[in-house]
This record gives C-alpha cells, sequence and structure tokens, in this order.
C-alpha cells in the first residue's frame, strides 16, 4: 500500500493542524522580509530565554502552539504565535503574570497612538492598534 504522506509523515487523523511539514505551500516568496522591530524583539526575548538557564524551551514552547486549537494557530502569524507561546509560558511558570504582558501592550499601544508635531508642539491621537485576534486567549 502506497501514501502520499512524505516518509515517517503521519497522515489522516493523526496528523495535527500544526503540523504542515510536506504538505502543499505554494512558491516560496524569494524577496526580502522586512521584520518588525517588535519580531526582531521577540525573537531576541525567545533566544534569551532558552538560552544557558533554560527558562524555556523549544519543546515547550511547540507544546503551547499545539495547545491553541485549529482556528487561533491559523489566526496569528509565525511570530505572533512565538510571542503569544511565550506570554502562556512566562505567566505558567509564574515568572511574568499574563495580565502583566497584556497591560504592557496596551501601554505601548497607547503610546504608539500618539502622534506629536515638534514644531506646532501638538499632539493628536492616531487610531488605536489592536492585539492579534484571539490572542487574551489561552
Amino acid at each position: 500500500m502506497t501514501s502520499d504522506a512524505p516518509r515517517g509523515q503521519p497522515e489522516g487523523p493523526f496528523r495535527g493542524y500544526h503540523d504542515i511539514g510536506g504538505r502543499p505551500a505554494g512558491a516560496v516568496a524569494k524577496d526580502e522580509y522586512a521584520f518588525a522591530d517588535w519580531q526582531k524583539l521577540s525573537e531576541a526575548i525567545r533566544g534569551a530565554l532558552e538560552a544557558k538557564g533554560r527558562i524555556v524551551s523549544l519543546d515547550e514552547i511547540r507544546r503551547v502552539f499545539e495547545s491553541f486549537g485549529e482556528d487561533l494557530y491559523n489566526t496569528l502569524g509565525f511570530y505572533e504565535r512565538r510571542a503569544e507561546a511565550l506570554t502562556v509560558l512566562l505567566d505558567e511558570k509564574g515568572i511574568v503574570p499574563r495580565a502583566a504582558v497584556l497591560a504592557r501592550m496596551e501601554a505601548i499601544a497607547a503610546m504608539e497612538c500618539r502622534q506629536v508635531d515638534h514644531v506646532t508642539k501638538t499632539v493628536t491621537n492616531k487610531p488605536t492598534i489592536s492585539p492579534p485576534a484571539g490572542s487574551a486567549a489561552p
């Protein structure tokens, strides 16, 4: 019996929504990707947390990805999933409460919504920035 699944890859009901290895994904974009500052910072924090002291591990991050559920997993982008996983893990380990992370995100978004004209010395509010859909869950 032959299978369309790559060797070593489960198929059918044994394959999770997060297991995309070997599935067709279309053409790979070859353009340079300009990483947003928050993506760079998130990656630096992840690297620091995974480094020598091993506050979090790649396996723990993967476990959290797999606990998101299909809708949240597919709604979040790659770096959003990583940031959300770190938020969950730091809360689980009692290092940084989730509420503190969300409060800080709101404070940063509020600062980013202010536009200052240094010539006229006026401050106006820009449209608010919302966290990714579903990021308040798990």
